[in-house]
Formats: structure tokens, C-alpha cells, sequence
């Protein structure tokens, strides 16, 4: 049986009402706006709990120039009050103000106590445990419900989730054999009401089919409803993340943050440490403070400690973890990481004076800085930083066959883009628990790390570094 716990908030509605006003006048001016990333953002937001979290969505969004920088050149005050960033800004900042998913949320450690499991996203695993402090409830991710499920019988449990996010989202919470409570704004409602009446049509057109009749010989009428209507760009925006994820998601999160990672230009910060140490970061990344948990870059200020997570260092591991898990499906991974970084050495040959060669790149439209350039060069990324620049570099050699396997490699840098994501915070995660309690979790179990060993691997690639100095810099 599935319940619906609607979390009814009239000024949200009409904020969204707002908002979905302000997108449809951009998007028809006489040079319309297309905002493909604001969906990506009324998504988080609608899935956000904690404070930190707001504000994480809110500086992406005000570092956001896709509105500001439309083709048709319209500035900020020609849209005045027609502006979707302010209203959606405006909706962001009404949900953090009160919290009505997270007050929801919090009150079931009176109400639904017994036997229950509420299925949080990994990043508020700790938040929610430390405001629901309660022995009967039972804090479970995803991936770790389906594998209890697997191996153990959850009937008698009641779960409680706090996210719909399409098809995917359906298709597991329908056909689960416990009590299940969904926990939604009333948009997110819809959603899985449309959902649902999808579900329903498509059985009929099996109840209705003519070997049923012949077998039984009862007609069956057709009952029809009247149609759900969703908000728009939620309906979009779901549609776009199902289209574009062809594995089973861990989170709205993990891709939607891949996608905008592709959509937007990043914030880099130049963090300058007390012994000298350089490095730079994304102002979205996170770093371990000094009590081992994950603080944003864009928080971090003169006079922090903190560990840095070293990509460079486990990004192969979390390529072999994908692989293990998946193998069908990353084989191309590696084979289209490997082709347009040959094809990019053999221009190096074509051009062995690496300005002209950096010139011919910027030709068709290459995005990054000569160092960065470099930098593919030595093996450091899996794929470029762009789309854009894995364009030019094939599109330079003029090889035809390679030219058209441009949308296959870009899948595969989605995929991997993702995928590292989604295990670079499993693996954070597991850090975390590790710097706080001194245990490690599944991933790191089964890398073969011991507790000496990631305690040895912490101080050599992970110490604790103090920032003198922190910059905002530009690569453009």
C-alpha cells in the first residue's frame, strides 16, 4: 500500500505558478531564452533539507550566467519582474526559510516510529539522524535498501521516502511489498500520479486486447481519467534526467549536479596553503574539515584546516568499481577514453609546436587554457573538461569514422562523468566515516583497504593543510 503524506504550501504553489510565468515569457521574446539549466536547480531545491544545501543550490544559481548571457541581448532590467532567476531565487530562498520537507520529516519520529525505515539520500544521512533521534527508525540509502532486500525479508517495515523523481522512482516503489509513505511537495505529487495513471493505462491495454475477450468473454470499459497535469519544467526536467541516465541512479543529485557541471562555467578557486602547496577546486567540490566532515569549497576561508579528497589518485580505482559493477555497460568507457587521447597525440605529431597546435584547437572552438591543454597530455583527466574540446580535438584531425563516433564518445564521458560522482561520494562518504569513527565501509572493503592502510594513505595524499591564502580565478 502506498501513502501520500502531501505537504501542502500555498506560497510555494504560488511562487512556482510565478516562476513558470517568468520562464514562458523568456522563452517566448522575439530571440527566445532557453534556461536548460534552471530545471536542474528547482529539482535540488525541491529535494533539499538542510540550510548548507540551500545554499549551495542558490550560489550555483547566482553564479549561473546562462540567463544573463541570452543571444538576444536582453539585460536584467529589460526583463525586470520578468526575471525566472529572481523567482526562482525567490522559491529557493522561501524553502530554506521554512523547511517544509525537512519539518515533515522530523515529525515522524512521534508519529511513524515503529518498524519504519526512512530512505534518505547519502548527503543527508547524518543531518537526519542527528534531528530524528529515535531507535525505531531506521536510516537506509538506496543502494543499501536494495541490497537488504536482496538478502532479507522487510515486509513487516513501513519505508518513508522523501524524493519522486520519474519512471525509475515508479517503477522500484510500486512493486515493493511493504507499506510505503511518500513524503512530497504537491507538484512532486503529480508527478507520481502521472505516473501512476501511465501505469494504469498500460494495463488496461492489456485487459482490453482481444485474447482476453476471447478467453473470458467480459468486455472491459475502458475507464478514463482526467489527465494529470504536471508542472512543466519538473515534467522536463524528469523527462531529461530518465532520458539521459540509462543505469539505475543513486540520486537526482549525483546527475543533475553531472549536467550542470556541463552546463555551467565553474567558479575555480586557487587555495594557497602554509607550506606552500597550491591547488585548485571547483567552488561545488568539498574538502574534509579537521571533525572529518565535508565542508563546500566556496565556504572555505582564511585560516581553515582541512584534507583535500585526491581525485587523481582514486580515479582509476572508481572506474574499475563501475566496471565490477557494470560491465555491459562502462565497456566503452575506457575505449572512447582511449581514442580521443591518441587522436589528440597524433596532432601533436601533426603540429609539433604545441602554440600551433593550441591555436588550430581554439579554431574549433576549444575552451580551456594551454596548461589545461597539457594536462591531457599527461593522462590527468579521463576526458577533456568540455564537450566542446573533445570536439575540436576530433573534429581537427578530419578522420570522417571518428568525426561520427563524436555522440557515442560524449555518452560515454556522461557516463563516466556521473558514474564518477556518484562513487566519488560513495568513497568520500566512506573517508568521512572513517576520519570520524575509524571503520570502513563496503568500497573501501573491497579495494583490500585495511584501517593501517587508509590511515597511511590519509596522511600521505590527504593532509591536513592550512589555507593562507584563497582566490577567485577566471579561465576564460
Amino acid at each position: 500500500m502506498i501513502d501520500i503524506e502531501k505537504i501542502v504550501d500555498d506560497e510555494l504553489n504560488l511562487l512556482l505558478q510565478r516562476f513558470e510565468e517568468t520562464m514562458s515569457y523568456v522563452s517566448n521574446l522575439e530571440y527566445p531564452i532557453k534556461l536548460n539549466s534552471f530545471g536542474y536547480f528547482l529539482r535540488l531545491a525541491l529535494n533539499t533539507l538542510q540550510n548548507e544545501e540551500f545554499d549551495y543550490v542558490l550560489t550555483r544559481l547566482n553564479n549561473n550566467k546562462e540567463l544573463e548571457r541570452n543571444e538576444g541581448g536582453y539585460s536584467i532590467e529589460y526583463l525586470g519582474v520578468n526575471n525566472p532567476k529572481l523567482t526562482l531565487t525567490g522559491l529557493i530562498n522561501h524553502l530554506k526559510i521554512n523547511l517544509p520537507k525537512t519539518n515533515k520529516l522530523i515529525s515522524y519520529s512521534t508519529t511513524y516510529c515503529s518498524n519504519s525505515i526512512i530512505v534518505v539520500d547519502r548527503n543527508d544521512y547524518d543531518f537526519l539522524k542527528s534531528y530524528i533521534r529515535t531507535n525505531k527508525i531506521q536510516f537506509l540509502t538506496n543502494q543499501e535498501l536494495k541490497k537488504k532486500l536482496k538478502n532479507e525479508d522487510l515486509r513487516n517495515k513501513t519505508l518513508i521516502f522523501y524524493s519522486f523523481n520519474g519512471f525509475k522512482d515508479f517503477d522500484f516503489i510500486y512493486h515493493l511489498p511493504n507499506d510505503v509513505i511518500l513524503t512530497l511537495y504537491e507538484q512532486e505529487v503529480r508527478l507520481y500520479e502521472k505516473q501512476l495513471q501511465a501505469h494504469k493505462s498500460k494495463l488496461e491495454q492489456e485487459i482490453i486486447s482481444e485474447n482476453r475477450f476471447v478467453l473470458c468473454g467480459i468486455k472491459y470499459d475502458t475507464i478514463i481519467d482526467q489527465i494529470v497535469e504536471v508542472n512543466p519544467t519538473l515534467e522536463d526536467i524528469i523527462t531529461r534526467l530518465e532520458d539521459r541516465s540509462k543505469i539505475a541512479y543513486e540520486g537526482y543529485k549525483n546527475e543533475s549536479d553531472s549536467i550542470l557541471d556541463e552546463l555551467e562555467e565553474q567558479i575555480h578557486h586557487k587555495l594557497t596553503f602554509s607550506n606552500g602547496i597550491i591547488a585548485e577546486m571547483e567552488s561545488n567540490e568539498t574538502a574534509f574539515d579537521t571533525t572529518g566532515n565535508l565542508v563546500k569549497v566556496y565556504k572555505l576561508r582564511h585560516g581553515d584546516k582541512i584534507r583535500i579528497y585526491p581525485k587523481e589518485q582514486l580515479a582509476e580505482n572508481l572506474l574499475q568499481i563501475a566496471i565490477e559493477y557494470e560491465p555491459e555497460i562502462f565497456g566503452k568507457v575506457e575505449e572512447h577514453a582511449k581514442l580521443w587521447l591518441n587522436t589528440l597525440k597524433d596532432l601533436d605529431k601533426e603540429y609539433p609546436v604545441r602554440e600551433e597546435l593550441y591555436s588550430k584547437l581554439k579554431e574549433k572552438g576549444l575552451r580551456v587554457l594551454p596548461l589545461t591543454v597539457d594536462a591531457y597530455f599527461r593522462g590527468y583527466r579521463k576526458y577533456p573538461m568540455f564537450n566542446c574540446d573533445l570536439n575540436a580535438i576530433i573534429s581537427l584531425s578530419g578522420n570522417i569514422d571518428l568525426i561520427e563516433q563524436i555522440p557515442h564518445i560524449l555518452k560515454s564521458k556522461r557516463l563516466y562523468n556521473s558514474t564518477m560522482i556518484a562513487f566519488g561520494r560513495g568513497i568520500k562518504q566512506e573517508l568521512k566515516q572513517f576520519l570520524k569513527e575509524k571503520t570502513l565501509g563496503d568500497i573501501l572493503n573491497k579495494r583490500n583497504f585495511t584501517r593501517e592502510t587508509l590511515s597511511k594513505f590519509i596522511e600521505e595524499q590527504m593532509p591536513l593543510l592550512t589555507i593562507s591564502e584563497i582566490q577567485e580565478i577566471n579561465h576564460e
